[in-house]
This record gives structure tokens, sequence and C-alpha cells, in this order.
């Protein structure tokens, strides 16, 4: 289980490492009531770090009161202190801890989208505050801001997982390397091989990924940026990403995309998703399950039938499946697009309300070329550097 020591270990992560806390820098907590242990422990960390922790603990059921009882125009309204807070804090931390992933079952999705379309500005600002972070060198009048997400056990996390408390608790403490005499530094050289990796994406103009499922995909990358994920915007981590490009003759994306795993969204779960990319835009959608919900998320706007992310999955800590996102898209032996908003640092400017990442295996049989060169095969990466040692 997790200890006194794995919990300092963390917060340290998330406070020294993934959003660099300075003196005087105001940090936004925000926080389910689960999670009060790491809670405790990242705000106790901001403060010796000299920053102000500014906290925001929200309990489920009040997501679920809201769907319930809103309105049309409680449904549309944004909160002007919603917008503030996103253009004051220098960073924000985020600590999931559901207790109950069905909660929201029970509501329209279309009630979900109209909430999250009225948060759109804000959204948007935080995406703006984000790439500045990423990319300085960019022409930006917008101030940077580092943010950083991760989960907490819960007995509901592990019921998903199939997992007992005390087993989900194991994964949790390996996928995060807390095992580590200092995590901090296992991330920095993730990091640095991770930066290894995008270097060689960057060199190339176009990834062929084809699988044992059935994916049949080219996605060009030219003048793409391809950027290291090593524990900074999410914990755990370990992923190298970025997105096609849009401007391509082939909008970004050709070709036919099986998504293997579980993939779930609002808490709804997708399986066996084939998806045919048609001049960069979905066209036919299929799934064994979840297909009619998979289907209305595509259809909610524009952007949402684009890709605005493709990325390979590093952390070989986390070896399966678990329903949640944060994990699963890290897998090592894996690839992941996201349907919906592009990160504008990496060169993808895709706007959606949407933002869902969906993730296909790179196991046995598997082979991704970069311009027509062998680039992993069976889900190792050839012609790399050693990886880092996982515990």
């Amino acid at each position: 289980m997790l200890t006194h020591l794995h919990l300092s270990r963390w917060a340290d992560v998330l406070v020294r490492h993934a959003t660099n806390v300075r003196p005087g820098d105001i940090v936004r907590i925000t926080a389910q009531p689960a999670a009060e242990p790491l809670l405790e422990a990242v705000y106790r960390k901001v403060l010796e770090a000299g920053g102000h922790p500014l906290v925001n603990c929200r309990p489920e059921c009040l997501n679920e009161a809201f769907f319930e009882l809103a309105n049309g125009d409680q449904l549309d309204w944004e909160s002007p202190f919603t917008q503030l807070e996103t253009e004051k804090v220098d960073a924000t931390i985020n600590i999931g801890a559901s207790t109950n992933l069905r909660t929201m079952d029970q509501f329209d999705p279309t009630l979900i989208q109209r909430a999250a379309r009225a948060n759109k500005s804000s959204r948007e600002l935080f995406f703006q505050r984000a790439a500045a972070a990423d990319a300085p060198e960019l022409d930006s009048d917008v101030k940077p801001l580092l943010w950083s997400t991760t989960l907490f056990p819960t007995n509901a996390y592990a019921q998903d997982a199939g997992m007992s408390l005390n087993e989900y608790s194991q994964f949790v403490i390996k996928a995060c390397q807390l095992d580590q005499e200092d995590p901090v530094k296992f991330w920095q050289m993730l990091d640095q091989w991770q930066c290894q990796l995008a270097q060689t994406l960057m060199a190339g103009r176009e990834l062929h990924f084809s699988t044992p499922a059935g994916t049949d995909l080219t996605v060009d990358i030219a003048d793409m940026r391809w950027l290291s994920s090593p524990g900074r915007k999410n914990f755990p981590d370990g992923e190298v990403y970025s997105g096609p490009n849009l401007n391509a003759k082939n909008g970004g994306a050709e070709g036919v995309v099986v998504f293997d795993k579980r993939c779930v969204y609002q808490g709804r779960s997708v399986r066996n998703a084939r998806i045919v990319m048609e001049n960069g835009r979905a066209t036919d959608v299929t799934a064994d399950e979840g297909e009619a919900f998979l289907i209305s998320m595509l259809d909610q706007d524009d952007g949402a039938r684009r890709i605005g992310e493709v990325a390979f999955g590093t952390n070989r800590a986390i070896t399966q499946p678990t329903g949640q996102i944060l994990f699963d898209e890290k897998m090592g032996g894996s690839f992941h697009l996201a349907f919906g908003a592009g990160y504008p640092e990496t060169g993808n400017v895709n706007k959606s309300a949407l933002h869902w990442d969906l993730i296909a295996s790179l196991g046995q049989g598997s082979k991704v070329s970069l311009d027509g060169e062998p680039f992993c095969i069976d889900g190792h990466f050839v012609n790399m550097p050693p990886e880092v040692s996982w515990t």
C-alpha cells in the first residue's frame, strides 16, 4: 500500500519536477475528497517551495446534482471565476480520485457536451498558456502555464481494472516509479531518452502503422513538433507525442486504424473500434461495443472527426489496460490517436470540445515505419539507445 514515503515522493515529482513551483507562484490544486492523503502532501510541498496553494476540492455528487437539475441557462453559463483562475494561476495540479465511475452514465452525453462547450474560452486559454510553456520560442502574448494531472488509487479504479485496492495501489506505485530512490531523477532520465526519440521522429515526414488487428494507416508528420512527456503534464507518464500535419495532401491521415484496447471516455467504454480515415477525417466508424456513443462524440463539432494527436507509449511498467486513459495511453508497446483538439505546441491547431485518446497495441507482428524504414517492430524501437530501467 501507499506509505508516507510514497506520498512524499509523489508530491515531490508533481511540485518540483512537473510544475517547477517557485516562490510566489500561485498553484491551483484541484482534487476529489478521496485523494486527501496526496492532497495534503502536495499542499505541504507547495508551501515548502514558497508557492501559494489554491485548493479546489469538489465532491463527485455535485456533478450528478448539476446534470440532474441544471436548466439551459445554467448548462450554457461560463463561470468568470474559472476564466480568471485560468488567467492568474502559474501552475495547476489535478488529482483525480473517483469513487464511482458510473455516476454520469445516467445522463444524456449531449448535456455533458453542452456544458463543456460553455467553458470553451477558458479551455482554449489553458491550451494556449500550456503551449507557451512547452515552446517558449513560439510568438505568444500569453503567460506560460505548467500543469499536471494524476490519479489517486480508489476502489472504483481498482474494480474497473479488475484488481483489489492493494493490487491497484502497487500498480500505481510501479507505474509512477515511486520505489525509485529519487523518482524525479528517474523521470528526468526518461525525458533525455524520449527527447532522442522525438528528434528522430521530427527528422521524418511520414509514419505508417500496421498491426495484426487490422490497422493500415499512414500519418503525415512533416514539419510537426514531437515532444517528450516525462511526468510533467501527466503522472505517471511515458510518451512522445505530436499531431498530424492537417495541411498535408491526405489531410494528415489516410487508411484504417483499429483500436484493440478498451477505451473509456466520460465513463463509457468502447471496444475494438475501427475507423476509416479519408482526407484526414473519420468517415466509416464501427465498434464491437459503444459504437453509438463513439459516433455521437465524433459528431459533436466540426473538429471532432479530425486527429489532434498521435503518440507512442513508452512506460514499460504499465503492461495492461486499466480503463483509465492516464495510465493506458502510456502503455509500453502501444500507440494512440486523439480525436478532436490538438496541441498548438506540436503544430496541430485542430479545435474541438473533444479530446479522446484511443489506444492500439503494437505487439507481436506489428510494424511502424518512418519514411519507409523500420522504426518500431513488435512494440520495440529500433536504432535507438537503450531504454531506461523500469522497476
